[in-house]
């Protein structure tokens, strides 16, 4: 496995307790021509829904379903969004999810076999085929991201709003151009810990989206 050094992602402030289908669980990889490839994902990972994954036990049973299988109700294939008009929703929600990790190291063999090795949590990735739960991006709440979630790390005072590309932000300091979808604004650092421990610096963002976008809905 190979995972990118420093990335989180933490929900900040947000309505989550109460919108229950902010939070999906699903798999990472690519997803081409009904075909899925599995590949690890980082921590906030940013990423689009590619396909209902089948219900495990129940596949080839019928020409009436997708594939021959009877697909899961709300459980996903998830790649890269490509950007922030990728997820294809107007309003608050946007159709962009982060990976979120609530589950403890693994070790896998690359032969299908992985293990739980430990209790910490926080920067984990996914390993590629395994499930693991994403964050629907909502307008107006604040996500934590670590460093490396970024194509090159902010600048506070001067990187004053993150765009998307290939699943990650790329810090700027102007507004992003109109076209552009959702966005983020970069509010602050903080210190991040995990348990009495220094992890590194964080970046809270604010999930916005660009006006001509909005008028959409």
């Amino acid at each position: 496995m190979a995972f990118t050094a420093n990335t989180m992602f933490e929900v900040t402030v947000s309505d989550s307790v109460r919108n229950q289908t902010q939070n999906i669980p699903g798999k990472y990889g690519t997803y081409s021509a009904d075909t899925y490839t599995a590949a690890d994902c980082d921590a906030g990972q940013l990423c689009t829904r590619a396909a209902l994954i089948p219900n495990e036990g129940y596949e080839g049973l019928g020409e009436k379903y997708s594939n021959n299988n009877i697909l899961n109700g709300n459980t996903w294939y998830m790649i890269a969004a490509t950007n922030g008009a990728a997820g294809g929703a107007y309003g608050d929600h946007t159709g962009i999810y982060a990976f979120n990790n609530y589950d403890v190291n693994k070790a896998s063999d690359g032969q299908g076999n992985v293990w739980n090795v430990g209790a910490n949590t926080l920067g984990l990735g996914l390993p590629g085929g395994e499930y693991g739960d994403f964050t629907e991006i909502i307008i107006g709440e604040q996500y934590t991201f670590g460093v490396g979630n970024f194509t090159a790390a902010p600048t506070m005072g001067t990187s004053l709003y993150a765009t998307i590309a290939n699943g990650k932000l790329t810090p700027s300091a102007s507004v992003p151009a109109a076209g552009t979808g959702v966005y983020f604004k970069i509010l602050r650092s903080k210190p991040v810990n995990e348990g009495i421990t220094y992890w590194g610096d964080g970046y809270v963002l604010e999930a916005a989206r660009t006006l001509e976008a909005a008028a959409g809905e």
